[in-house]
């Protein structure tokens, strides 16, 4: 039986394709674009009305956590994969699961195996460190094996210098990408926002900017000695950008991805004692939100992830001080982009998205064409409200909820099927 559908007028935003800025009609068919034109008419063919919106190729996340299986109250793999899609992705690199972790092949497999209904392609990312505790090297050949994307240990603590480095050099030799998050937390415990005036006025411990600079500085001096490749995930400091753009100029090869919360929001949102902004990579201060936002569009920092960490009422509805770090941001993700980004930048935003977060992995780019598999994020700069059905999240700390937002997703299409979210 055909599966065929017409997306009808969308505004295309594809760098460099002869279609960019153009608005279309594309036909497909069980999955596959099979006409592109001006209009398209076709009998007893279904027709999404995508008037007024964008459409990109679809876009991928670097990086997110989900704790299916071990903690599934907090948020399963169908749920995961639901926000995701609410949040404009079409395929995501996820770290899933905490018990088991996924350190066994065997785990990798049974994950690979759970996504094939789910709403988006899940790159599974196996653990770089035994237990998650950063000393002895884990399995990375056979959960590469096995279909992990890469391997890391996620928004934690760095390892040993040791083991960084052991890691460093087996992964490149074996083209493994490995994720390294740059922060010291020994340095800092018991801190839980940025050291700042915010954090002296609310009382709160600070988390300084040596406790990640001091980390990134070594991972570029292994990579000088290793002559090896770094990819540097969760930067959130001016002084960072700063190290990252000098490194470069020595020629050490970084890709770098930020979060997309540091992009758009300060430690200034802590002074509610709102949780959900509780976070790893901290929220620093309004300066180093805006070299951020700059390091992204002059190319210093290639991926911009949601770092989607969902928690329970259990573990994010206590006083401040107790709450654990994370907050859930794919239902918002792309307005939380819009507070950052200005309309201009928009092209630039979608090409990071598409283009270079696939770029951060080396994970093929779809092509928009005819005769090419069909992978789209339909979306608009329309306002909305995220309330009832609308979040997809299970998680309790799900930002911006009963909030209106700018920058709303209408659809993805993927896996030859279309995923509408009606906000009326």
């Amino acid at each position: 039986m055909t599966n065929s559908l017409i997306i009808q007028k969308a505004t295309i935003v594809l760098e460099g394709n002869q279609w960019n800025g153009k608005s279309v009609d594309i036909y497909i068919e069980n999955g596959v674009i099979k006409q592109i034109a001006s209009e398209i008419k076709k009998e007893n063919v279904p027709c999404f009305d995508a008037n007024g919106c964008f459409l990109s190729l679809g876009w991928f996340d670097v990086y997110s956590f989900c704790p299916d299986p071990g903690e599934d109250w907090k948020e399963t793999l169908d749920s995961h994969s639901q926000a995701a899609s609410h949040g404009g992705f079409t395929e995501i690199a996820a770290f899933c699961g905490t018990d088991p972790l996924p350190e066994k092949a065997s785990s990798i497999e049974s994950l690979i195996q759970r996504q094939e209904p789910t709403s988006v392609k899940i790159h599974p990312i196996g653990v770089a460190s035994e237990g998650r505790n950063g000393k002895e090297m884990a399995e990375v050949y056979e959960l590469s094996v096995a279909g992990c994307l890469a391997q890391s240990d996620g928004i934690i603590k760095s390892p040993t210098s040791s083991l960084k480095a052991k890691l460093m050099e087996y992964c490149a030799s074996m083209n493994i990408p490995y994720l390294q998050f740059p922060f010291d937390a020994d340095l800092v415990k018991g801190a839980e926002v940025h050291e700042g005036l915010v954090s002296v006025n609310l009382g709160l411990k600070g988390i300084p900017d040596v406790s990640e600079t001091i980390q990134l500085t070594e991972m570029i001096e292994l990579a000088k000695w290793l002559k090896v490749q770094l990819r540097i995930l969760g930067i959130s400091s001016e002084k960072a950008v700063n190290i990252i753009r000098n490194a470069k100029k020595e020629g050490v090869e970084i890709y770098t991805a930020v979060a997309a919360m540091n992009l758009a929001y300060t430690d200034q949102n802590l002074e509610e004692f709102d949780e959900n902004f509780k976070v790893l990579p901290p929220l620093r201060a309004e300066s180093d939100r805006k070299a951020l936002l700059d390091a992204v569009l002059d190319g210093t920092i290639q991926a911009i992830f949601s770092n989607h960490t969902p928690e329970d009422i259990e573990h994010k509805n206590l006083e401040f001080a107790y709450a654990n770090f994370g907050a859930a941001t794919f239902d918002s993700f792309f307005a939380i982009l819009m507070e950052a980004f200005q309309e201009q930048d928009l092209p630039k935003l979608v090409h990071v998205l598409t283009k270079q977060n696939r770029d951060f992995y080396g994970v093929e780019y779809p092509a928009f064409a005819e005769g090419e598999v069909a992978n789209f994020t339909i979306f608009s700069n329309n306002k909305w409200e995220m309330i009832g059905d609308f979040v997809k999240s299970k998680s309790h700390n799900v930002l911006n909820r009963n909030k209106e937002l700018t920058g709303r997703i209408h659809a993805t299409y993927t896996k030859n099927k279309l995923t509408h979210f009606n906000h009326e």
